[in-house]
């Protein structure tokens, strides 16, 4: 029989009414009165769990905890769980920790992202735009689409792109037109390979001579035909073999001793060929490791090193920015980047902060260097120390923005901030034999940035009153033929006004008058 605490005060209740029946109309036992919050508040102590009750409830909820993980361990490794695992299951609280009952959250990368689609597609259905540009790594924006030259043939080679950021250029045959996302079989080394096509047109032509590719070549490749059924299905199993490739080849590797790490496997599209790519920092001899993964895995082998950077671009990752990397989203040509860069921008050389995932000098250290060296023309030369009657001031830093440059006088650490104007002006006095005072009156004081904002706003605000003082001059300053029409238009303007006016008051008058009817009939 299930216990029940409101059945039970109810029935204690009543028993008591009933044995306090007879004595409740007696006057030296006056009946007792209803006091509803006194009933409330006894209750409300009822129902408050004991030490004991929150005990048994934190119990109950952990067994239930670690039968739950214990359970989904097993079906998913399929044997027992760790008596180490089960220990730290059992310790876990389970207010802390989040309810084992509810689903959760994982987030599968699609294999078919690096692509460029986040799906299998299908034959003769191109992949959209917005699919392709949102999940290729290197995208490409043909803005020339429907432009083609005039009295000429539409060109002939399209860009066809596969794994991560490999793209190549080949020919059309004659009789096939094709567009931006089409899946294609293009001819490989040996069979063929699938891609999508990332360009054609006159965007391609443009990007072929950027590449410095000459499309009356012999050397370009052919595209087959759109691919089919049989085709897909092949490149699908290729792209699903690819992880479990890249597991085995490492450990092979590691078998076999070879300081090289294995950073990307790609197949072709029709499952005869496996690229390998690797980087390493001394000359590798994987003759033996070619042999190996021949026969373990029954296709031809293509090992081709590449750069820390280039790995940085096909593995991924996000900077310290917070946003993903330049080299993996769309930056493709990768220039040298020196310290010098860094210097020019009054960085500190902190390695640490200037190295980007790859190890190397971050490539955004390029993006802004050309406004500094610009910038920095306009400053003295820095080397030039200048002279005071109080002593000899040796520079120490620069801000290029806000054109100040920080000196300190020598065998001191006080810094003194001056403008580079008056820096020029002290080089130019000691030229002359001439040597101010001291470096304190030449000192500026720097604002902080919400005030730098502020006078700038101020001074926009200037600005603005200022055209409009000469706005009101100028108009002051029009010839008398001119007033005399601007009188003329204003006039004009006013009658059109006082007419409309007149138009709006007698309508008004008119709708009064009709409601006045309406009421007294």
């Amino acid at each position: 029989m299930a216990y029940d605490k409101d059945n039970n005060k109810d029935n204690t209740r009543d028993n008591n009414n009933r044995q306090n029946h007879g004595t409740h109309n007696r006057p030296d036992n006056p009946q007792p009165q209803h006091n509803p919050e006194v009933e409330k508040q006894v209750d409300e102590d009822d129902n408050i769990a004991t030490a004991e009750e929150m005990e048994e409830f934190i119990r109950s909820r952990r067994e239930k905890r670690s039968a739950n993980h214990r359970h989904a361990y097993e079906e998913i490794n399929e044997g027992p769980v760790p008596t180490d695992l089960a220990a730290n299951e059992s310790a876990m609280d389970p207010y802390l920790e989040p309810d084992p009952t509810l689903p959760k959250v994982e987030y599968n990368e699609p294999i078919y992202l690096s692509r460029g689609c986040n799906h299998c597609p299908e034959s003769y259905v191109p992949v959209s735009e917005t699919e392709l540009r949102s999940c290729c790594k290197v995208g490409a924006c043909n803005w020339m689409k429907d432009v083609r030259r005039p009295m000429d043939k539409p060109f002939d080679c399209v860009e066809v792109r596969f794994k991560n950021n490999r793209k190549e250029f080949f020919r059309l045959p004659d009789g096939i037109d094709v567009s931006d996302g089409d899946i294609v079989a293009v001819e490989g080394i040996p069979g063929h390979d699938v891609g999508i096509v990332s360009l054609t047109g006159e965007v391609c032509r443009i990007q072929m001579l950027k590449k410095k590719v000459n499309p009356e070549s012999e050397n370009i490749k052919k595209l087959f035909r759109r691919a089919k059924v049989s085709d897909i299905e092949h490149w699908t199993a290729a792209i699903k073999a690819e992880d479990n490739t890249l597991k085995k080849t490492r450990h092979i590797a590691e078998e076999l001793g070879l300081v090289m790490k294995v950073n990307d496997v790609e197949y072709q599209g029709d499952h005869s060929k496996a690229i390998f790519y690797y980087t390493a920092d001394d000359r590798v001899d994987f003759r033996n490791l070619i042999k190996v993964l021949a026969e373990q895995f029954h296709v031809r082998i293509e090992m081709k090193q590449i750069g820390v950077r280039q790995e940085a671009g096909k593995v991924g990752g996000l900077g310290t920015c917070g946003r993903e990397l330049c080299c993996s989203t769309w930056l493709t040509n990768f220039k040298s980047v020196t310290t010098s860069v860094a210097k020019a921008q009054q960085i500190l050389p902190n390695p640490q902060k200037l190295a980007g995932q790859c190890g190397k000098l971050k490539c955004c250290l390029n993006f802004e260097y050309s406004v500094y060296v610009d910038a920095l023309k306009k400053f003295p030369p820095s080397n030039t120390p200048i002279r005071f009657k109080k002593g000899l001031a040796l520079y120490k830093k620069t801000d290029v923005f806000r054109g100040i440059m920080w000196y300190a006088y020598e065998g001191e650490n006080e810094l003194y901030a001056i403008k580079a104007d008056d820096v020029k002006k002290i080089i130019e006095m000691n030229h002359n034999q001439e040597y101010p005072e001291k470096l304190e009156d030449y000192q500026v004081e720097l604002m902080s940035t919400a005030a730098l904002a502020q006078e700038s706003n101020a001074v926009e605000f200037e600005r603005e009153l200022q055209l409009l003082a000469d706005t009101e001059s100028s108009n002051t300053t029009e010839s008398p033929k001119n007033r005399e029409n601007k009188g003329n238009r204003e006039n004009k303007g006013n009658r059109n006004n006082r007419d409309g006016h007149e138009n709006r008051n007698k309508g008004n008058r008119e709708n009064r008058e009709n409601r006045n009817r309406k009421k007294n009939w």
